[in-house]
């Protein structure tokens, strides 16, 4: 059978024909327009282009596998070099702590009020140019955030605000309390402490700040990318501090600053002092500085302007006259001149002749009485000389001993040192020599510089806590305890065993007079206690011709329970401004009913300290 032959149609040869025509002439005439048709966009000697630029793909090929391999090396570190410190960043930025500060230790007096309590509160830490700052916000605030989920709660801590119920009352005795300083961070005492945190600055609160300050808790949750909780995963609580017990009284201590407070209007003084101790261990029962501060402003710490208030104010109210303030004793510096008299021989019964004046070349010593009421005394011995603080028998004895037995009894009974009471700030006082005024004058020391120490003026001076020891020095029978303020720290004695019990006796005699009719403390002739005392009336060089009034005593005579020293500032004379505040507070003390107004004091502090969440 035959192939039947295809067709491809009509116009098939035709088109053949045109095509190879068309090709024919293309190439006659050396055009190109057949490749324009056939290949659009061909360029005879292309292919050499191409071939040319292969270098340019080659560039772009290792530029990427370098990319690709910096990429690699990155995420290499990142991954593998650095990854336990990015889980670690990643995980802080998740999981954050958060401080839970311990319950500050709360303050008692002897009977178990309460002195300085704590009231919950909350601290925020914020950072602002590397430096970090603590406020405390209020707890309805506090609250406010977390039922929101506030951010900022996770800058929240607690924390406990350290209130302070009998106020200005305490002030010096409790001290206060206020922020860390950069300084202080960097001290080896408060390695363990954070920017923003609160230590005791003054008085009980700084001694015991160990003791007091407690051991922080915390807390570690979980947030969400915006900072707001999601969890707790662990809880650490706090342990609270040591809870102390003072050996001063509430109900004392009220009633000393209230009859300080009303002397001093009285008399229109800045200022004064006053301590009380018990004689037998040292202990101290009431402590008054004034003016006096409160310390809940510190706590609060809302008001600089407060604070800034207290620190300028011309009087000091800060400072805690009782232990830093240095004032010249006046005559209560009798007593260690009567001490160095009998341990250098003097005799008790040998007596002088007072003659109102005594000159010392050209210079002349005259003694108070003379002064006030141009009287003498006649003959004067040791008692006498006590009982009416006659200057005379005390310039007699001075030029005998001289005045090195002189200061070395003063330095004996802790004067011109510190006798180390629990509170920070003690000054030592001053009891000058030859070699400091030396140094100090350029000056020798001169016969006159004597009788004037002799009778506690010119260049000596003391605390009023110095005083106080010189007293207890006579009530407790030749000893001197290191006074105290912790309830259960056992007795410390300074100094004992000076002076035979014979002739400190003689020196408790003389004493005992002074408040009896005859001696210079006239508000006692007709008490009913049995007391003991020396009057003070120092001069301190002021143009007005002021004196600073001084009465220290102890009672009862028999079994001395209480030594006291009073100091009012410019005030007058001692007998008629600081001896009647010591006899108010010996009524008191020694009243009957003491032990029931002790209990509704307790009672009215165990209200209170309930309102402050104790």
């Amino acid at each position: 059978m035959a192939r039947k032959k295809r067709s491809l149609g009509f116009s098939f040869p035709d088109e053949l024909t045109k095509v190879i025509s068309r090709q024919d002439h293309f190439q006659k005439n050396g055009t190109t327009d057949w490749a324009d048709s056939l290949l659009p966009n061909f360029h005879p000697g292309q292919e050499r282009l191409y071939q040319k630029s292969s270098w340019r793909v080659a560039f772009f090929i290792i530029s990427c596998l370098v990319l690709f391999f910096i990429i690699f090396l990155r995420l290499f570190h990142l991954q593998i070099v650095q990854g336990r410190t990015n889980k670690e960043l990643a995980d802080n930025n998740r999981i954050q702590v958060k401080l839970i500060h311990a319950p500050r230790g709360v303050i008692f007096d002897r009977n178990g009020i309460v002195l300085a309590a704590n009231s919950p509160a909350f601290r925020i830490t914020t950072k602002a140019s590397g430096v970090s700052k603590s406020r405390f916000v209020t707890r309805e605030q506090a609250l406010e955030w977390e039922v929101k989920n506030d951010p900022r709660l996770a800058d929240l801590e607690v924390d406990n605000l350290r209130t302070y119920p009998k106020g200005e009352q305490f002030a010096h005795l409790l001290g206060y309390m206020g922020e860390i300083s950069d300084a202080e961070l960097q001290q080896e005492e408060f390695k363990n402490y954070r920017p923003g945190d609160r230590i005791g600055k003054s008085g009980i609160e700084a001694t015991y700040e160990k003791l007091l300050r407690g051991i922080d808790g915390g807390e570690i949750i979980e947030v969400d990318s915006q900072g707001r909780k999601v969890r707790t995963l662990r809880l650490v609580s706090p342990i609270a501090g040591q809870n102390i017990y003072l050996s001063a009284g509430a109900s004392l201590q009220e009633r000393l600053y209230q009859l300080m407070q009303e002397t001093l209007q009285k008399t229109g003084s800045c200022c004064g002092a006053a301590v009380a101790q018990d004689p037998n261990n040292g202990k101290i029962l009431a402590l008054v500085s004034l003016p006096s501060f409160d310390p809940n402003v510190f706590s609060k710490n809302l008001d600089d302007g407060s604070i800034g208030e207290i620190f300028s104010h011309k009087d000091s109210p800060i400072l805690n006259r009782v232990i830093a303030g240095i004032y010249p004793p006046g005559s209560t510096f009798k007593i260690v001149t009567s001490l160095a008299a009998l341990a250098s021989g003097v005799k008790a019964n040998a007596s002088f002749e007072d003659t109102g004046i005594m000159y010392l070349g050209t210079y002349k010593f005259t003694n108070w009485y003379f002064n006030q009421y141009g009287k003498v005394e006649g003959a004067v011995n040791l008692a006498k000389a006590l009982e009416r603080s006659n200057d005379t028998y005390f310039y007699k004895v001075a030029q005998i001993i001289g005045e090195k037995a002189i200061i070395d009894w003063a330095r004996k009974l802790r004067l011109g040192g510190k006798l180390e009471i629990d509170l920070p700030g003690e000054e030592v006082g001053l009891v000058p020599d030859d070699a400091w005024k030396q140094k100090t004058y350029k000056q020798p020391w001169y016969p006159g510089d004597t009788l004037h120490m002799s009778i506690g003026q010119g260049f000596v001076l003391t605390t009023p806590l110095q005083v106080l020891g010189i007293t207890s020095y006579i009530a407790n029978n030749g000893k001197i305890y290191k006074p105290g303020l912790l309830l259960s720290d056992k007795p410390n004695i300074l100094a004992s065993n000076l002076l035979g019990q014979n002739q400190i006796n003689l020196v408790k005699k003389g004493l005992e007079l002074v408040p009896k009719p005859g001696g210079t403390a006239w508000p006692f002739f007709t008490f009913p206690i049995t007391t003991a005392g020396k009057t003070g009336t120092a001069e301190f060089g002021d143009p007005k011709n002021k004196t600073h009034a001084w009465y220290t005593s102890y009672a009862p005579v028999e079994n001395p329970q209480i030594t006291l020293t009073i100091l009012v500032e410019a005030g007058g004379e001692g007998s008629s401004v600081a001896a009647p505040i010591a006899k108010e507070i010996y009524r008191w003390y020694f009243s009957p009913d003491k032990n029931k107004l002790i209990q509704d004091v307790y009672t009215q502090a165990t209200d209170s300290s309930k309102n402050l969440g104790e």
